[in-house]
């Protein structure tokens, strides 16, 4: 959940502050990219009181597809942060055309509260990606 309009964060410690934090983390993943090639590498954040602990998740490893194992193995709350291809199936007059979207995905849980939020990315030949803003799933 992004803080209000009226600019409150959330409160540290919490699980929308996680989320805030992995979703920060990939804003300034993005902003410093200077390839056109640059992919974000998954990682996980797990909250400790106050503080925010991050690690890096192997690419070939399953945490990095399954944000509900990653997060079960932790008894802290823990947010995930990948990047992702849908592909989405439009039918049209000509028949069914297959248009593919990059995202980034923030999974946050306790274990009891889920918050998930994502975020566009545009590629633009010859530039580095930017990522649009983040939103509800739900």
């Amino acid at each position: 959940m992004s803080p209000d309009p009226l600019g409150t964060p959330p409160l540290v410690g919490t699980l929308d502050y996680l989320a805030e934090v992995a979703k920060d983390w990939a804003r300034e993943r993005f902003a410093t990219a200077q390839r056109g090639d640059f992919a974000l590498p998954p990682h996980y954040f797990e909250l400790r009181g106050n503080r925010v602990r991050r690690r890096r998740i192997g690419s070939l490893s399953p945490k990095a597809d399954s944000p509900l194992t990653s997060s079960q193995a932790s008894a802290r709350p823990t947010a995930w942060c990948h990047s992702a291809t849908l592909t989405l199936l439009n039918d049209t007059k000509t028949g069914t055309v297959a248009l593919e979207h990059e995202i980034v995905e923030v999974l946050a849980t306790d274990g009891e509260e889920i918050v998930a939020e994502a975020a566009c990315v545009a590629r633009i030949p010859g530039f580095p990606p930017c990522l649009g803003r983040f939103r509800s799933t739900w």
